[in-house]
């Protein structure tokens, strides 16, 4: 049986434009890469199937960063009347997967409330792409997508930091992210599909490649 929300975490894009700095031949030169801006995820569980996908019952993600952009995942499943994937309240479960697919949207919608603990709401479409055929073939776009989302829990801050040197070519390698979140309550949608669960933060991200 498989849980009821998948634990996905959620990179955000590089968006900001190359950095170059280039140095003497004989000196050292690097690139680097910075971002930084807000996000949100968002869980989707129930009855439905957004933009007429086969089954008729969605579990999906979806995450927004970047204030334009829309991407993550979509489970469907084809449910005897009263049963759901995750079991019944007496622990059936007469479902059979019905479709895989990957959401991606650039036409996201940003409103942010202002005061203590503003919501936000993110609103716009995507298109939905078929993960089990090659290419990731389009299933439905222009699907609709709207969700409000309310701080509502203690933030937290998690920073995540890795370096590498290759030892043939003498480059060195550094990524660093740092995260603060808050959980969220959130009502909304995606395409008739409610959205259960949310959280809403802040990401800062850096990429540097130097040489020698």
């Amino acid at each position: 049986m498989r849980t009821a929300l998948r634990t996905t975490v959620a990179i955000a894009a590089i968006v900001a434009p190359l950095t170059a700095t280039a140095l003497p031949a004989a000196a050292s030169s690097s690139l680097l890469y910075r971002d930084r801006g807000t996000y949100a995820d968002t869980y989707f569980d129930g009855p439905g199937t957004p933009g007429g996908l086969p089954g008729n019952y969605s579990s999906g993600w979806l995450s927004f960063h970047s204030t334009d952009v829309a991407e993550g995942y979509v489970d469907t499943y084809a449910c005897d009347p009263g049963e759901t994937p995750w079991g019944d309240v007496n622990g059936q479960n007469a479902c059979d997967p019905a479709g895989s697919y990957y959401a991606w949207g650039e036409t996201l919608k940003l409103v942010s409330g202002k005061g203590k603990n503003p919501s936000s709401t993110y609103s716009g479409t995507l298109g939905l792409y078929d993960m089990t055929s090659e290419g990731g073939s389009p299933a439905a776009e222009g699907v609709p997508f709207s969700v409000t989302l309310t701080p509502s829990g203690a933030t937290s801050r998690t920073t995540f930091s890795d370096s590498f040197k290759d030892p043939e070519t003498g480059y060195t390698y550094k990524y660093r992210e740092t995260r603060t979140t808050s959980y969220a309550a959130v009502v909304g949608n995606l395409d008739g599909v409610p959205a259960v669960q949310g959280s809403v933060g802040t990401y800062s991200l850096l990429n540097m490649e130097r040489s020698r």
